[in-house]
């Protein structure tokens, strides 16, 4: 029997999914039988965008991309943030700034969390946010 391997996802790989970019679906097929996650904090940014959408383009839009959403997030087991990650979250941030690196705390919380529930890989389109922790990337481009 072959365990299935844990993928952490950044919140690109949902935005693009979202948007219906093929290559992302294409690179996630490769790992069809893998048990895909996300940190809480994607849940965050992936609403404070349907915020933006929700002031900008009005009711009718964010009724659409809300339903769309909470549609997606059942496809992906959510990692919750606790006091650990946290704190580790923030000595990394820490250690980062003081070497004149800034990174988002968002991006942060996920490389911490991947390497918390000992992740496989961490799916992005930003492989520059998550070089410094301990699980392996595996990037894409947008077409």
């Amino acid at each position: 029997m072959r365990w299935r391997l844990l993928i952490v996802l950044d919140t690109t790989v949902l935005i693009d999914i979202r948007r219906g970019r093929m290559n992302v679906k294409k690179l996630l097929d490769k790992y069809e039988n893998e048990v895909y996650g996300i940190s809480a904090i994607t849940i965050y940014e992936l609403y404070a965008g349907l915020g933006y959408t929700h002031q900008k383009l009005g009711q009718e839009l964010y009724e659409t991309h809300k339903e769309k959403l909470e549609s997606l997030l059942t496809d992906y087991e959510i990692f919750d943030i606790n006091r650990l990650i946290l704190e580790e979250s923030g000595l990394i941030e820490g250690e980062l700034m003081a070497k004149g690196i800034t990174i988002d705390l968002q991006d942060i919380i996920i490389g911490i969390t991947a390497e918390h529930v000992k992740a496989e890989k961490i799916i992005t389109r930003n492989p520059d946010h998550f070089k410094y922790f301990k699980v392996p990337i595996e990037s894409y481009e947008i077409e």
